[in-house]
């Protein structure tokens, strides 16, 4: 029994999709002000996960903003970023970079030409040096097909 359960569920973890991003403790990135970090851990808010959960809604992301006396326009960016942050491979770093390239949001990276995109990343983080590393055809590629699978979408 142990030998077919063991490869089995092996198995198991290689067919499941991987189009869902490892989340991040708020408190180990730079996407809101620290005394916010503090505050949201307060009320059991403490990864990117549980943030963007919080945010998908328009209405919610403006009740946030007065709750946190935050920027709505600021409150929307990050709601952004943690959105295109869903899809693995993609930090705090390259959503920032993608949404100074004018992709921002999953729609955007999931209608987006690889080629393009690409060009315009690499001329993008040549230009604001957001990303020590930069991005590749096949990282790109990537992005643009995991994005096509996830549903998680911020309200417009």
């Amino acid at each position: 029994m142990k030998r077919i359960f063991i490869p089995a569920l092996f198995a198991m973890f290689l067919a499941a999709p991987a189009a869902y991003a490892s989340h991040y403790d708020l408190a180990d990135i730079d996407i809101v002000p620290a005394e916010t970090v503090d505050t949201l851990a307060k009320n059991k808010v403490e990864t990117t996960e549980q943030l963007l959960a919080l945010l998908l809604k328009k209405s919610d992301r403006a009740a946030f903003a007065k709750q946190y006396n935050l920027d709505a326009a600021n409150v929307e960016l990050i709601a952004h970023k943690l959105e295109l942050m869903q899809v693995v491979g993609i930090g705090p770093k390259a959503a920032s970079l993608l949404i100074l390239s004018d992709i921002g949001n999953l729609k955007a990276l999931a209608q987006a030409t690889p080629e393009t995109l690409l060009d315009v990343l690499v001329r993008v983080n040549r230009e604001n040096n957001i990303t020590g590393v930069q991005p590749d055809l096949t990282v790109v590629r990537d992005w643009i097909q995991k994005a096509q699978k996830i549903a998680n979408h911020i309200e417009d």
